[in-house]
């Protein structure tokens, strides 16, 4: 009777750490693809954000003779005090304007803010998808709905930092003159945001009043007159403070070639 013999292969000690090896480097390739698949996707989402603001506040000017939208910092909650969003973000639990997004679309609940909301619809587009900033009620994370703050330059009832100021505060369309070099929209540092307007203040060299945000590998979004959005990388360490500690507002920083670009792209002279 004839029987066959067959051999058992196995792996080697050898060939079994080659293999652990292959599949530990492939993990890592997939793990680094995935963060920049996501770091890519909440780029493009935030400057889509910004595209469909900027559209929403060119509709209202063209239905409002040219005027530009509300930009009073503040509220926002009664006559002379308009403001294109309703409600000053902070981290105080009990502060509804971190988490009510009507203040930001229900222009019918709010009469004396919320303009664009007739025109965005969305209050998501407020949101850089990369904040991740919030607040806690009743043992929740609640996200906090607003990331976009508007140029302090830009609006009806605008109005410079310094009482007095060399540049242009533009209410109408019609006194821009140079669209694509100017941003109306930006994101804004987590711990610098409050009501809805960012100030610059192209009259003192490297004043810093407002920081901006820097959610993309140290760059922020921004959205330009003639529609078009941008990703801005930034350069100097001192623009980028963590969103983990106090900051400081208003501060002189000497040498900080970011802020000079902010108050280059912020107004022209008059």
């Amino acid at each position: 009777m004839n029987t066959k013999r067959q051999s058992a292969s196995a792996f080697t000690f050898i060939e079994l750490l080659v293999m652990v090896g292959v599949l530990c480097l492939l993990a890592c390739v997939l793990g680094a693809g995935t963060s920049m698949n996501r770091s890519s996707s909440n780029s493009f989402q935030c400057l889509d954000n910004h595209r469909q603001l900027m559209a929403g506040w060119k509709m209202y000017s063209d239905d409002n003779g040219g005027r530009l939208v509300y930009n009073l910092p503040g509220g926002g909650a009664e006559v002379g005090k308009e403001a294109w969003v309703a409600g000053v973000l902070d981290f105080n639990n009990g502060n509804s304007a971190n988490r009510d997004t009507n203040m930001l679309v229900r222009h019918d609940l709010f009469k004396y803010a919320a303009f664009l909301g007739p025109y965005v619809k969305s209050a998501s587009i407020f949101k850089c998808p990369a904040d991740k900033s919030f607040v806690t009620v009743a043992g929740q994370k609640i996200p906090r709905v607003r990331s976009v703050s508007m140029n302090n330059f830009f609006g009806e009832r605008a109005s410079s930092f310094e009482s007095s100021t060399s540049y242009t505060i533009y209410a109408k369309v019609s006194q821009i003159k140079s669209p694509a070099a100017l941003y109306v929209f930006l994101d804004e540092h987590e711990r610098s945001i409050n009501d809805g307007t960012f100030y610059a203040d192209p009259d003192y060299p490297y004043s810093m009043v407002d920081i901006p945000a820097s959610h993309h590998d140290s760059a922020g979004v921004f959205s330009f007159v003639d529609s078009h959005a941008e990703i801005h990388k930034w350069t100097d360490i001192r623009t980028m403070p963590p969103t983990s500690q106090p900051i400081t507002l208003g501060a002189i920083i000497p040498g900080d070639e970011d802020i000079t670009w902010l108050q280059q792209h912020a107004t022209e002279l008059k």
